[in-house]
């Protein structure tokens, strides 16, 4: 049997038309499309209305005497189903492929935003954080973390409307007055601290550093180092070895508290240092998110 092939006959630019998208959207449709997905369609709806969208790349494919519409049927669903506002000004990449059968149209399918090239929370986080130069020393996956942590605790303890979508957050790179915090998480996270990267977690670094920043620094700091080390009820210490313990638990898949528990238990231990109180355990069980210990104190 001979392999599955697929070989490029041509590739133009056109300008996108209303009858352009007709046109393409009409041609019989490749077996190897995915379902049309209502939310794809919505997603590129409001690109559309938020003037977002870029040049689409469409592309077809001859199987025997037949075209088929091979990539574009989301995009071109979405253009034909305007009533107003149609784009103006934009282009149409698309490419002409023949194909040896079948399998050639799913090896040529495969070839469209497959899993690996797809652009990955990690990659947008890096794009936002990499545009603020005084942002470039720190870590990509520490940057993102830490934009993740501020937006958990804005949407879970301040309720506070956040960006809307999950990428859409990392715009956050460029408020100035978070510039600090991240580069504090850049130095926090450069020692082996796994057990502090839960966001419920660096949402209470956040809490008490937008509190105390100066108290902050001091406690966290002793918590990734383990605590004191003739402290056994010293505050960083027991929150350390409690959220190791965290940790152990669900890498071995048991029950561990929830990320709302969590929160409160490092407010709870951060609590306890400003006071100068010895902890035995960490407590998590209020009704209401306790405040961390601000500037008065």
């Amino acid at each position: 049997m001979n392999p599955a092939t697929f070989r490029l006959l041509k590739s133009d630019v056109h300008d996108l038309t209303r009858e352009f998208a007709q046109a393409f959207h009409t041609l019989e449709a490749s077996p190897t499309e995915r379902e049309l997905n209502p939310s794809r369609m919505k997603h590129l709806q409001e690109k559309a209305a938020a003037q977002q969208l870029i040049t689409f790349h469409w592309a077809k494919a001859r199987l025997n005497d037949r075209w088929l519409r091979v990539n574009g049927q989301h995009s071109s669903q979405m253009l034909v189903d305007l009533t107003e506002g149609f784009p103006e000004g934009l282009k149409v990449h698309l490419d002409e492929y023949e194909v040896s059968d079948p399998q050639g149209l799913a090896l040529l399918f495969r070839q469209f935003d497959d899993r690996k090239s797809g652009r990955s929370p990690a990659d947008v986080a890096g794009a936002y954080q990499n545009i603020v130069p005084e942002l470039h020393e720190v870590p990509r996956p520490i940057g993102k973390l830490a934009i993740d942590g501020v937006s958990w605790y804005r949407s879970k303890i301040e309720k506070a409307p956040t960006p809307r979508g999950a990428d859409q957050q990392y715009t956050l790179f460029h408020e100035f007055a978070l510039h600090d915090f991240i580069k504090w998480m850049g130095h926090v996270f450069s020692m082996k601290t796994p057990e502090m990267k839960p966001q419920s977690v660096v949402a209470a670094m956040y809490a008490t550093f937008s509190a105390h920043e100066a108290e902050a620094r001091k406690f966290w700091e002793s918590v990734s180092r383990g605590g004191s080390e003739y402290g056994e009820n010293d505050a960083a210490t027991v929150l350390d070895e409690w959220l190791k313990r965290i940790k152990t638990k669900e890498e071995q898949e048991e029950k561990a508290p929830t990320p709302a528990q969590i929160y409160q238990g490092c407010i709870y231990a951060y609590n306890a240092y400003r006071k100068g109180q010895p902890l035995k355990a960490i407590r998590y069980d209020f009704k209401t998110y306790p405040e961390p210990i601000g500037m008065a104190a």
